[in-house]
């Protein structure tokens, strides 16, 4: 290999060497090609040894080849081995054929040469000794490394990316060095002057992409102008925030996985991380969101529970730290759409009110009028500012009640509804939803509905009532049903072993499951 040839010989039964008359031995050109390790005609692997010295550098293969009775022992023993994928495509070169648009464009050097790198670090690992592979293994490789490259780019970014994750199991830290191992080294350090071909931009290409690689860094001899990856570290350092804290906004917003070891080459894009740190960097503790929306103390916590205004990590409460802080972004985006939703007066209009006063005509808070604005649900919103505030908003109480029943009514029936329409206390329909039937769920479900106080209503879907219905019977009806007195109706049911659900006094009557008679 490089300036020392490596002569590859064998005997005219191998098709390693033609023995054409005494004292006259040809070898075969091919073989003299690297990546060309065993006879196609045989099925073995050739032997290669080193130059002995300057005068076999021509190959003359009469002071090169060993005499015919060592050429045959060498047969004899010679190992068995498959043409592989690599070579075959080298010799299809050879007769002007083509097999793959990114390596043709390459010299049979640079094409072959790419496929054994590839494949040595991806079948025996990015860190192995390169001088300690076999002729065989060599071989092997080629084959493995020829699959990815025939198919371009993308083939080979696949390779890359099994052979990065392969290392990050074994190694700690470290750049693209630790994840490419002698891949990386012979594009970064190599000594010779060949050209590597278009490999070193791909592989360049690839390390830009999924490793957080500084601007200014040489990379295979040319300087990285723009980061296109941050690891937390990197972002870290260039922020000044604490990596704690910013790798638990990245894992909030899915940029860096939870369960991610920091340690193990774990990058994300530069623009979305800067991003995040922005935010934290330009956000405000929620106790001076007051300050900023024109609102008081209790109305802002209100905002911020109900999601109205997110917090950096939403759900951290007051004890999240810097997390649990508000990005003025998001401020600002709140103060916009409510300015997008009202109308600026000079006087606001008849039966409009501020909306503080009209949260305690319609006995609702302001954060949840607040977000029937921001939802589009009030028609009329009003304010006589230029520059918007929460308290500067003006809306109609009545309609804020309007709205508000709707979309209960949408929601389901009321207990007071549910208990109207069954004959049953008010409190009986809670204790339908408290108690549980012998399937473990409760005999009437409901849906919680919590406004930004906290209080929590509950409403029951007409389809849930409905089946209630079909599925239990008062006794009442059901001797009506049986054309019976009540007294001989359930004197009929005690014989039989049927129990009411609930005690008469939990529901105002004594309701049975049809399902046990």
């Amino acid at each position: 290999q490089g300036a020392r040839q490596t002569p590859a010989v064998g005997d005219y039964s191998t098709g390693s060497l033609t023995h054409f008359a005494p004292g006259l031995t040809v070898g075969r050109v091919k073989w003299s090609f690297g990546p060309v390790r065993s006879c196609e005609k045989h099925g073995v692997l050739l032997f290669r040894r080193p130059n002995r010295g300057f005068y076999e550098q021509f190959q003359d293969m009469n002071l090169v080849a060993p005499d015919n009775s060592e050429l045959e022992m060498q047969a004899a023993q010679a190992n068995a081995c498959e043409l592989s994928p690599l070579q075959s495509y080298i010799e299809a070169r050879f007769h002007g054929a083509s097999a793959s648009e990114w390596l043709d464009g390459q010299s049979i050097d640079q094409a072959s040469r790419v496929c054994e790198m590839l494949g040595a670090c991806r079948l025996f690992g990015a860190h192995t000794d390169l001088n300690a592979l076999t002729h065989a293994q060599w071989d092997q490789a080629g084959a493995v490394g020829f699959e990815a490259a025939q198919a371009g780019v993308s083939g080979i970014c696949r390779a890359l990316e099994e052979i990065a994750e392969r290392s990050w199991q074994t190694k700690g830290t470290g750049g693209p060095q630790a994840a490419l191992g002698r891949l990386y080294q012979w594009l970064q350090f190599a000594k010779s002057k060949k050209d590597p071909g278009p490999v070193r931009a791909v592989v360049r290409e690839f390390i830009l992409d999924t490793m957080a690689i500084d601007p200014g860094t040489m990379l295979f001899g040319e300087a990285v102008t723009k980061r296109r990856r941050h690891s937390v570290s990197s972002l870290a350092d260039d922020t000044g925030l604490h990596p704690k804290t910013l790798r638990r906004a990245l894992v909030g917003v899915g940029l860096v996985p939870h369960d991610a070891d920091a340690n193990k080459g774990v990058s994300f894009d530069a623009l979305a991380g800067e991003k995040v740190a922005s935010r934290i960097q330009n956000s405000l503790p929620v106790k001076k969101v007051p300050e900023y929306l024109n609102c008081n103390r209790t109305q802002a916590n209100m905002l911020v529970r109900t999601g109205a205004i997110k917090q950096l990590m939403p759900g951290s409460g007051k004890r999240g730290g810097l997390l649990s802080q508000v990005a003025i972004e998001d401020l600002d985006e709140f103060l916009r759409q409510l300015g997008q939703a009202a109308k600026v007066v000079d006087t606001p209009t008849d039966g409009m009110v501020a909306i503080l006063e009209a949260a305690e005509i319609a006995r609702e808070t302001v954060a949840d009028i607040t977000m029937l604005i921001l939802d589009g649900a009030l028609r009329r919103v009003e304010t006589k500012l230029r520059e918007l505030g929460l308290l500067s908003l003006y809306v109609d109480p009545l309609e804020v009640k309007h709205v508000m029943e709707k979309r209960g009514e949408q929601s389901g029936l009321t207990a007071r509804e549910v208990g109207e329409r069954l004959g049953f206390f008010y409190s009986g329909v809670t204790a339908l939803r408290k108690a549980m039937d012998r399937d473990g769920k409760p005999f009437l479900q409901s849906q919680k509905i919590v406004n930004a106080r906290g209080t929590v209503r509950h409403r029951y879907a007409e389809e849930d009532v409905r089946q209630f219905e079909r599925a239990h019977v008062t006794l009442t009806c059901l001797a009506q049903e049986n054309e019976v007195s009540s007294k001989m109706m359930m004197q009929a049911l005690r014989e039989a072993g049927v129990e009411p659900i609930l005690p008469r006094e939990k529901l105002n009557a004594l309701v049975f499951r049809r399902a046990d008679f």
